[in-house]
Order: structure tokens, then C-alpha cells, then sequence
């Protein structure tokens, strides 16, 4: 089993992991723009000049899916007079993962507490179910473990680390049954709730307040709203062109819809908008908080996988799966400022530093590549820093 999931990497495009699906799983490989469609070239940025690299040394969290690891990076930008390796990026330890040691369990999604003590990962391959693991960041002892539903992936942790959302996947399924969010109480790993949102529901988001939580609908092209004090789905959004809008649970549909695909959905740094990855319709669509109506949608140059906001709400990042290409795009219009190749194919997971200067993405590579992280400058639009870590990069989140 290990073998087949590895041998097929390059297939789990519309996925998070590198299982071949059924057959009968209506899951296409990224499409190119649709014929006649232009995407429109990046704009010349401003030309500015960058304030200085930042005096301080940023430290981070990625997984490894097919080496059961967690990476601890460290990246200290270079000084005009320093050189590595004094400064640049490492990897300062990596976290084994996981609770079979002969079996690729695929460490997925991954977060930090608050005070940084601790991270929790998401364990996606489950017999069936998978888990939520809680590590200490310090002695790397597991000191927590809860069993969730089919395939956790993505996860994010409420602003004052409290509560745990994690999203069940349900990758494995053929008849791809509507799934879940799971919510964790953090410090004694109970899961206190499962809502039932949609049909392979990915990419786990809250607002900045953290009341309400974001996730789209693979297989059924709808944004849905959680609300954490209810911990009840509160609004459904259609994504598909031309119908997009509100929709009623009753009214949401009940087949298999994948016309958009939506895999992440990404609040704003205030919180009005929600910005929605279509990988299938390569597009990223922008929908208002408060009127729950369409603000915008927009072609990107292939299809978008993750997103991040920069926390000072200028910038939006997208990961670019099937290339392995990175875009920046400036918020105020919209517009394309950069793309930018990563070090590998396969992109995948996205963070950007509390300070808003640099994103760190993951790549996964194919076959026997590792893994890697790539860390641009969000002033200059430049690729500075790359560091390899175990196979299959995936998750990533930035500590504080």
C-alpha cells in the first residue's frame, strides 16, 4: 500500500495526499485557462525600494506526509555584511510523528499554540479514522492524541488557542459521503463537536476574531460558514460561475458538483472578505462577509491550490500545485504582481511571517525528491531562501 501511494505522487492534484483515488472519483487533473482565455501578465510592481531585511530570526513548522515528520525551521534573513551560515535558513530539529512506525501514517496539516509551546498535527491516514496529535515544541514528547473522522487534513487553532478546527477529508470514500469539521478543545484533546458540512470539504480557516470558521466543498463548489460559538453551519455560498451566491442547506446540492473545486478559502486580514481557491476553474473568487454576495472573481495562470493573506492586508498568495509556481497579488485591484518558480514542482502549503515581509511555501516534489521549503520576499517579489526536509512537504504554519 505504502509503495502504490507513493508511486503516484503526481495524480493527487485535487487531493492532499499521494493515494491513486477510485476510479469512479470524478477527480481531474489541474485544467489549463479555457480556450480564448487570456491571463492577464503580472503588473510591473512599483518600483520601491526594500526596506531592510528584518534584524530577527523567523521560525516555522512544515510536515513531511510520506516521512511521518514535522520540520522546525529556522530563517534568519542575511545582513548586507553577513553570509551563511550565520545567517540563512535550516532545519533545526525534525518532530517524529505519528503512532505505527512501520506504516506512513501522513502528517498533514499542522498549528502552533499561541505561546508556542506546543503544535498539533493532523494524522490523515487512519484505520480508517485519523487523529489529532498534540506535541511539546521543546522536548518533542506527544502529549495528546484524539481520534477524528475520515482523513483529517487542513487544521487552524482559534486565536486564543483554545479550540483546535480540523477538517475530515474523507478522501477514501468512493461514494464520497458529505464529511466534516471537527473542533478540538485544545487542552485536554476532546473532540467536542463534528459539524457536517459537505462533500470533501478542505482548507480550514478562521476569521482574525476566530468566530467564524471557512472551509470549501471539493465536490459540491460551496464556501461554507461555521459559526464557533454555535459550532453550526450558519451560511452556505454556491461558487459555480454564473450561479454564484447564497444558498439554503435545503437548496445545496445534493450530488456531486465540481465545477470550481474549491480547496482553500481564506479569510482577509480584516475579516470582510473570504478569498476562495478554484483549482478546477483555475480562479480565485472573492465573496463579502456581510452581504454574502460575490465581490469578484478572477483567472489566475494555473490552478490555484492554497492561499494566505499577508496580516497587513496588501497581499494575497497563492500556491500553484501542478507547476510549482508561487503568485503574489495586490489587493487594493486585484492585479498580478508576481509568479515566481518555486525550487521544486508540486506547491503546496502557504504561510506568510506576522510582519508581512515573506511567505513560506512547501513543495512536495515527485519519486524521490524531498521535500522543500522556499521562503520569498514579499518587497522585492524574489525567491531569497530554499531548505530541503523529509518527503512530501505539506503543512505549514509560522510560530510566534
Amino acid at each position: 500500500m505504502r509503495t502504490l501511494r507513493l508511486g503516484l505522487a503526481a495524480l493527487a492534484l485535487a487531493a492532499c495526499h499521494h493515494r491513486q483515488p477510485a476510479p469512479e472519483l470524478p477527480v481531474r487533473p489541474e485544467q489549463p485557462p479555457p480556450s480564448g482565455v487570456q491571463v492577464p501578465p503580472p503588473t510591473p510592481p512599483v518600483v520601491v525600494a526594500p526596506s531592510p531585511v528584518p534584524a530577527t530570526t523567523y521560525r516555522l513548522l512544515a510536515t513531511a506526509e510520506s516521512a511521518d515528520q514535522v520540520a522546525l525551521i529556522a530563517f534568519k534573513p542575511c545582513q548586507p555584511a553577513e553570509v551563511p551560515p550565520a545567517c540563512g535558513v535550516r532545519v533545526e530539529r525534525t518532530y517524529d510523528v505519528g503512532w505505527w512506525p512501520i506504516e506512513i501514517e501522513g502528517p498533514h496539516g499542522v498549528v502552533a499554540s499561541p505561546d508556542g509551546k506546543s503544535f498539533y498535527v493532523s494524522i490523515a491516514h487512519g484505520r480508517p479514522t485519523g487523529f489529532l496529535e498534540k506535541y511539546d515544541l521543546a522536548t518533542g514528547k506527544r502529549i495528546g492524541r484524539v481520534q477524528l473522522g475520515m482523513f483529517p487534513a487542513t487544521v487552524d487553532i482559534s486565536p486564543n488557542g483554545s479550540f483546535v478546527y480540523v477538517i475530515n477529508f474523507n478522501f477514501d470514500d468512493p461514494e464520497m459521503q458529505p464529511s466534516s469539521v471537527s473542533v478540538v478543545e485544545a487542552d485536554s484533546m476532546t473532540e467536542v463537536a463534528r459539524t457536517e458540512t459537505c462533500r470533501m470539504p478542505h482548507g480550514s480557516r478562521l476569521n482574525p476574531e476566530g468566530t467564524l470558521h471557512y472551509s470549501g466543498c471539493m465536490m459540491n463548489d460551496l464556501l461554507v460558514e461555521v459559526d464557533a460559538r454555535t459550532m453550526a453551519v450558519r451560511r452556505l455560498f454556491k461558487l459555480v460561475p454564473g450561479a454564484e451566491g447564497p444558498v439554503s442547506p435545503a437548496a445545496a446540492p445534493a450530488g456531486v458538483s465540481s465545477v470550481c473545486s474549491p480547496t482553500w478559502a481564506q479569510p482577509s486580514a480584516d475579516g470582510s472578505r473570504v478569498y476562495v481557491a478554484c483549482n478546477k476553474s483555475g480562479e480565485i473568487v472573492a465573496v463579502d462577509v456581510a452581504s454574502w454576495r460575490l465581490v469578484k472573481r478572477w483567472k489566475t495562470p494555473a490552478a490555484p491550490y492554497n492561499l494566505a493573506v499577508t496580516p497587513n492586508g496588501k497581499q494575497l498568495v497563492a500556491t500553484q500545485k501542478g507547476p510549482g509556481t508561487i503568485t503574489i497579488w495586490r489587493l487594493s485591484d486585484d492585479s498580478l504582481m508576481a509568479q515566481i518558480r518555486g525550487t521544486r514542482t508540486v506547491a503546496s502549503g502557504v504561510a506568510v511571517s506576522r510582519d508581512s515581509r515573506y511567505a513560506f511555501v512547501t513543495l512536495e516534489g515527485v519519486g524521490g525528491d524531498p521535500g522543500t521549503v522556499d521562503i520569498i520576499d514579499l518587497q522585492t517579489l524574489q525567491k531569497v531562501a530554499s531548505v530541503e526536509i523529509g518527503k512530501q512537504a505539506g503543512g505549514i504554519w509560522v510560530l510566534p
